[in-house]
């Protein structure tokens, strides 16, 4: 008997608790209920890791309310503190990936320093974020030239804080992420301010609310997303220049941090006149540095597995990112 649907907590317990069901769906569940039901001894949980990726997005330009209207978050007005890849290296270098994932995943979550975390053969070897560190963000910080000049806590340049708005929808996981940055932001020196917003306005795109994602009036905002296919030429066609949201576009478009330059878009052209898996393969890799690692305009969190659970009792289970969770159905088997 298969469950899916209802509550995440609901579908594992009647796998992993009460054996009423033999598998389950929708059992993305915090770790130490994941840990308590499998003490249980009655069923183990699975996991398939496709290109989810959980990641800070960070904005080029500026979104002061100061700006007349039209002009917010626009490239007109480039951002007076997230322009300078000093100030956004020593965000990343901040984050404990791997306590992200303790807290918010287990299982069902891994570090990651991609927007492209596999397959194998399209993942960049990117692996510089993974370790925390506070020390060498806080020197990136001082040679920006932003440093505590009253003694306040906060860092200053130029007469004004370092002041974040970081924003993302309500979800109990994500509140957890913001409560955990903001401590090691504030341990930089940063005056984080924190914001939640209903799914539903923040991904719904009305070009009148001030609250979307692709409005992107803060300074950072995290999310989810990921590529549909294993070939990501379509997904890193979003960080396109002419992708990015403008009033001119009702705030419609992908590219929501307002990244742009011609070497981008120039390999980007590159790949989809490319055949060669191998050198596609290595031109996804490049297009996934340069928008990580080369300017940390996003800065990935976790990779995102999807978490399901099935019965001792039931064999031949294969969870598969890429197609149905019940791709091989017909080899499941009852254990004797």
């Amino acid at each position: 008997m298969i469950k899916g649907g209802g509550d995440a907590e609901g579908s594992a317990r009647v796998v992993m608790e009460t054996g009423e069901f033999d598998y389950a769906w929708n059992t993305q569940i915090p770790p130490e209920t994941q840990a308590s039901m499998t003490a249980a001894g009655k069923g183990q949980f699975v996991v398939a890791f496709g290109t989810l990726v959980e990641r800070i997005e960070m904005n080029t330009t500026d979104p002061s309310p100061d700006l007349p209207e039209g002009e917010r978050s626009t490239a007109k007005h480039p951002h007076p503190i997230l322009s300078d890849i000093k100030v956004r290296t020593a965000l990343s270098k901040a984050i404990d990936r791997s306590i992200l994932v303790e807290v918010g995943y287990g299982a069902g979550g891994k570090p990651t320093c991609n927007v492209i975390p596999g397959p194998e053969g399209w993942a960049s070897d990117n692996e510089g974020c993974i370790a925390q560190d506070m020390e060498g963000a806080k020197a990136l910080l001082d040679e920006a030239g932003w440093t505590d000049t009253d003694g306040d806590g906060i860092r200053d340049k130029d007469g004004k804080p370092l002041n974040i708005l970081y924003q993302t929808t309500v979800n109990p996981i994500r509140q957890d992420f913001q409560a955990l940055i903001k401590d090691w932001w504030t341990e930089l020196g940063v005056n984080v301010e924190l914001k939640a917003i209903d799914p539903g306005v923040f991904f719904g795109g009305d070009p009148g609310s001030p609250d979307t994602f692709q409005k992107f009036y803060a300074d950072v905002e995290m999310y989810a997303n990921n590529s549909e296919s294993p070939d990501p030429e379509s997904y890193l066609g979003q960080y396109q220049c002419k992708n990015a949201p403008t009033p001119e576009t009702q705030w419609q478009g992908e590219n929501i941090n307002r990244f742009c330059t011609p070497e981008y878009d120039a390999l980007y052209a590159t790949m989809a006149t490319t055949t060669d898996l191998a050198a596609r393969q290595d031109i996804a890799k490049k297009l996934n540095d340069m928008v990580t690692k080369d300017s940390m305009i996003v800065v990935p969190l976790v990779h995102r597995g999807t978490l399901s659970a099935h019965s001792n009792a039931l064999g031949g289970v294969q969870i598969n990112a890429w197609d149905s969770e019940l791709w091989n159905v017909a080899d499941w088997f009852r254990v004797k």
